[in-house]
């Protein structure tokens, strides 16, 4: 009975064999041996300077808990090898102490945005955002604030995800505390 389950199998490879190299080839190129995924922390020694809104191009992809598998890690944004749905998430958090500046009564608008760019066209759409506007007191030593967003997305092989954000100098160095990462969910039917 063993015997014939190995024949079994062996005729089955035989059969897919004999279906031509095209078919063997696209298989290889369409479907990754595992699913794609991404997960990137803050490098804290690169972190721009500003107010507005801009683009965060400083992480780590390959120390601590980043890794990337499947996906190209490029100038800060992740890109699609492989067509499908992704499940996209970013935390950021903001933190101020009172010996980096006064901020008392400042009104600041603590903002992430989650980009996706088409590479042919270079043209960008913001998929997610989110944030608040603050107005910290000087009552408080600290100032905390934490911006999570996520969702599932269709991206095709190509195509860059990337995030923004406002008012990048409070950002908090630590790795669990900004973040940004995808992973697929499942082909494009």
């Amino acid at each position: 009975e063993v015997q014939r389950l190995s024949a079994g199998k062996d005729q089955s490879r035989l059969e897919k064999s004999t279906m031509g190299a095209s078919w063997s080839d696209s298989t290889k190129k369409s479907k990754p041996e595992k699913a794609p995924f991404a997960h990137l922390i803050i490098d804290s020694h690169n972190i721009p300077s500003g107010t507005g809104k801009v683009n965060l191009t400083c992480w780590h992809h390959d120390k601590g808990w980043a890794n990337v598998l499947n996906m190209t890690f490029s100038d800060g944004r992740l890109i699609a090898n492989h067509d499908g749905f992704y499940y996209l998430y970013a935390n950021v958090y903001f933190r101020h102490h009172e010996t980096s500046g006064n901020l008392t009564g400042q009104t600041l608008q603590l903002m992430v945005y989650v980009t996706k760019t088409d590479a042919r066209r270079r043209n960008s759409v913001v998929l997610m955002k989110g944030g608040s506007t603050k107005n910290w007191s000087g009552e408080s030593e600290f100032h905390f604030f934490s911006v999570n967003v996520s969702g599932f997305f269709k991206l095709k092989s190509g195509e860059m995800v990337s995030l923004q954000v406002s008012y990048p100098s409070l950002l908090d160095h630590s790795p669990e505390g900004t973040y940004f990462g995808a992973f697929k969910i499942r082909d494009i039917d």
